[in-house]
């Protein structure tokens, strides 16, 4: 697997407005992006399409790249509202927008130097790494500092609204595990996962790539754990192969010290969750992939719309039979698998270029690296259709060449 990369980071050198307002746009995008609901959703989309008009100086500027994505959303959209069963806007209606932001973000991207989004990324998801750890350490040495907000039956800890994580049951006793600024860990860990990818295998730091390991640690995401061992195996591996013999060696110790850790943690969490007292969550991830299985194999073409209302429904005919959840658990459900709420909303002619798209991002490059850290983080999280997660899918559809803007400066990025 190929891990050189010649992006290089950022200045440190103040911002202009422009990518103030991209890094705003961004940002925003990952506060409905898997954000807790909290956060309005209809204002902050409002938000972003006005931050990409103004970034670049006010300049409507629609490219060709945007060609394709505009087909497929059309495709999308014409057959929502013409496949059989009922009609549902509302739902139609949230999806078109999350599109809509995404196309903004796109087309603001397209136009800028190649190694923007990945700088831009960088920036952002260190001061989310240390936030992960400021929440943990915080609240296990002035707890009194966080106070209880509930959101849509939620009961979240909060300080400021800047460190914030909750407590279930299975977390009951053991380490807080930080939510950032989303609706619980397992989506923070995709967030967490991408700043240690670029910390690793984009700009090469060792400080940074520490302060990501530990973040993403903190979650306690088996999902998570996985994703973070496959990088640092693709990381170590890349290394031990393209160095002298002495070396090597180094690169081998170094590396099961770091590794081996991390691998006991990730089976230690893993064994729990399917063999004891917190099995519950394994019992609940079989369920929504063999439910999600069988109601797109009753919908193979063009699936059953974004209604979770008429997934419950399908579920309730199609659902696991023999899953360790009562009835009234299984009823209550809506997916947590978002590769299959894709496929069995959209039909898997029209679900498959979205895959395809998650593997063929034009944005960073190790892309069938990226491509797996998202397909797996969307096993457990069905944030798939979202703003900042459709601007990496719909940049992988076949565009025609990318925007040949001049390259940004090496040096460190700003943010710390």
């Amino acid at each position: 697997m190929n891990t050189v990369t010649d992006t290089a980071p950022l200045p440190s050198l103040p911002l202009a407005r422009g990518a103030t307002l991209r890094l705003g746009a961004l940002f925003l995008a990952f506060l409905i992006s898997g954000g807790m609901l909290l956060f309005p959703r209809v204002p902050i989309l409002l938000l972003i399409l006005l931050c990409c008009l103004l970034a670049p100086g006010f300049r409507l500027v629609l490219r060709r790249e945007l060609v394709p994505p505009l087909v497929l959303i059309s495709l999308v959209t014409m057959v929502t509202l013409l496949r059989p069963g009922p009609l549902h806007l509302e739902s139609l209606a949230i999806r078109l927008g999350n599109f809509l932001a995404a196309l903004a973000l796109l087309n603001l991207y397209l136009g800028q130097p190649r190694n923007s989004l990945a700088a831009d990324l960088y920036r952002v998801l260190g001061w989310m790494a240390i936030q992960a750890l400021l929440t943990v350490a915080l609240a296990h040495t002035l707890g009194f500092l966080f106070l209880p907000l509930d959101v849509s039956g939620t009961t979240y800890q909060t300080f400021l609204l800047l460190l914030n994580y909750h407590v279930t049951i299975e977390d009951a006793g053991g380490l807080v595990r930080p939510d950032g600024f989303f609706f619980e860990p397992g989506v923070f860990q995709i967030y967490l996962n991408l700043y240690l990818y670029l910390a690793l295998f984009v700009y090469r730091n060792v400080r940074r790539s520490g302060l990501a390991l530990a973040a993403v640690l903190s979650t306690q995401s088996t999902t998570g754990l996985a994703v973070c061992l496959l990088l640092l195996a693709a990381f170590a591996i890349s290394e031990i192969r393209r160095s002298p013999l002495r070396r090597k060696l180094l690169l081998v110790v170094a590396s099961a010290i770091v590794v081996a850790p991390v691998a006991i943690l990730g089976y230690g969490n893993l064994t729990e969750k399917l063999f004891g007292e917190f099995r519950g969550s394994s019992w609940a991830r079989t369920y929504d992939l063999i439910t999600g299985l069988n109601v797109l194999a009753a919908h193979p073409w063009v699936g059953i719309g974004f209604d979770h209302e008429r997934y419950k429904e399908e579920a309730a005919q199609l659902g696991y039979a023999d899953t360790q959840l009562n009835e009234e658990q299984a009823a209550e459900r809506s997916t947590s698998n978002g590769n299959l709420l894709l496929l069995y909303s959209l039909g898997i002619p029209l679900g498959l270029p979205f895959l395809i798209g998650m593997f063929r991002q034009r944005f960073l490059p190790h892309r069938g690296l990226v491509g797996l850290l998202l397909l797996l983080g969307f096993m457990g999280e069905a944030i798939i259709m979202t703003p900042f997660f459709l601007l990496l899918i719909l940049s992988g559809l076949p565009l025609p060449a990318m925007s040949r803007a001049p390259p940004v400066p090496a040096g460190e990025p700003a943010a710390r």
